[in-house]
């Protein structure tokens, strides 16, 4: 179920009078040395917010924001996974931590402090964005390359447009700014290194939407994808439903941690 993890964060400061936002992606994803095409479509809506990806694997996922749960679906072997605020996290897991320690006796808080040593030296670096001069068009969008940056890894890239038709609503915003902290927390849980847990990550600190998003691992770049359409048109609306006769799958093991 991993290789549908797809972690995004939209930056968006301008306010169109649309409702919806789509963009789509075409490219190549590589994979055992092979390179496949490879599209993805990206949709928000002030309630919903939806990812389609197609190439060596091809995966959903769905925010509903009304019902603070996040659809990660698998369309290979027709199974889905729920995420939902408890399983999420709700925030930041170290900060998390640090609070629960503040309310613990000292004899009970030097242990848990040696616990929480070791857990954090298992995390891998966080992720970094390093801006750079270099200028391109794509789709007639000018666009400033930024690298994402693992400790000294390169691990994704994009290149952030700041055209005003790319820029979304402040309730479009917000709601992938939900479903990013969503993303953030269960994928530290689950340390999955797939490229799709890489895909569509940018800096949200900042204007700039991806109008190319790309992915590498081990200096190798295994996704390639490159705006394509961008439209206010919406969805149909069955895209944000989940499919019928689909496996829900379990959470519990994925993270290493016992069901509730």
């Amino acid at each position: 179920m991993r290789s549908v993890l797809l972690t995004f964060a939209i930056c968006g400061l301008a306010q169109p009078a649309a409702a919806q936002f789509t963009t789509t992606y075409a490219g190549t994803q590589t994979e055992g040395g092979a390179a496949v095409p490879a599209s993805a479509l990206f949709y928000v809506e002030p309630d919903y917010a939806l990812m389609i990806i197609k190439g060596a694997r091809s995966g959903r996922m769905v925010f509903d924001a009304k019902a603070h749960v996040l659809h990660m679906i698998n369309d290979d072997n027709k199974t889905y996974l729920d995420i939902d605020k408890s399983a999420a996290g709700g925030g930041d897991p170290m900060q998390m931590m640090q609070q629960q320690l503040a309310s613990l006796p000292p004899s009970q808080r030097a242990m848990a402090e040696g616990m929480m040593k070791s857990m954090s030296s298992t995390l891998p670096p966080p992720l970094t964005y390093v801006w750079s001069t270099e200028k391109k068009t794509v789709a007639g969008y000018e666009c400033t390359r930024v690298d994402g940056m693992r400790g000294a890894e390169k691990v994704t890239e994009y290149c952030g447009s700041t055209s005003p038709d790319l820029k979304m609503t402040d309730a479009e915003r917000k709601t992938m700014l939900e479903m990013q902290s969503y993303l953030r927390n269960f994928t530290i849980m689950v340390k999955s290194g797939n490229d799709d847990t890489r895909a569509f990550q940018w800096d949200t600190s900042t204007d700039g939407y991806p109008v190319i998003t790309r992915c590498y691992r081990n200096g190798v770049m295994t996704l390639d994808l490159a705006l394509q359409s961008v439209s206010r048109k919406p969805v149909p609306a069955d895209a944000l439903m989940l499919p019928a006769g689909y496996k829900r799958m379990d959470l519990t093991g994925m993270t290493g941690r016992p069901g509730r």
